[in-house]
């Protein structure tokens, strides 16, 4: 019985997005090593899919073209703006503090609504400048809301481990 509650445990787990949690590092490549100016960026987004009024990750990986080592002392503005024209531009700095792995810079930028957003990396280094364009289709947001999920799937799992244990300790029926 042991058994079965802890599989069922782990399924649980596994279905209510708990991976969401990890948000720092990795994503999907969208760019690079691209140049911008004197450098080679790389682009990585996380979730693959962003979303309106969900964080957006960022990691950029900056490196000089000559020898492809990585560039660690430069300043870069990330920039969402919409294609449509409306609304402000999101902006925030991508630092390397932010950073799990301090060779990448990162940032969390939020929009709004849902589009196509013009997205810029402006970087300010000691080689000097560099802007990297790209588009970066928001969808709408998600209509799944994961804590309510979760808190019921933790409620499933103290009912279910309740039961057991009450099971365990009724007396066994004479046969």
């Amino acid at each position: 019985m042991k058994r079965i509650a802890f599989l069922f445990f782990m399924l649980l787990v596994n279905f209510t997005g708990v991976g969401f949690a990890a948000a720092h590092g990795g994503g999907d490549l969208i760019a690079g090593p691209v140049p911008a100016g004197p450098y080679l960026v790389s682009v990585w987004v996380n979730p693959p899919d962003p979303r309106a009024l969900e964080p957006i990750h960022f990691t950029v990986g900056l490196a000089s073209p000559g020898d492809g080592k990585p560039v660690l002392d430069a300043d870069i503005q990330v920039e969402m703006r919409a294609q449509n024209g409306e609304g402000l531009a999101v902006v925030a700095p991508a630092t390397t503090e932010q950073s799990v792995n301090k060779l990448f810079y990162e940032t969390d930028m939020e929009v709004a609504e849902p589009g196509n957003y013009e997205t810029k990396f402006l970087v300010h280094g000691p080689d000097g400048e560099g802007t990297l364009s790209l588009d970066v289709e928001v969808k709408p947001p998600s209509k799944v809301n994961w804590l309510a999920i979760g808190l019921a799937g933790l409620g499933l799992v103290v009912v279910f481990g309740w039961w057991l244990s009450r099971r365990s300790r009724l007396p066994a029926a004479n046969s």
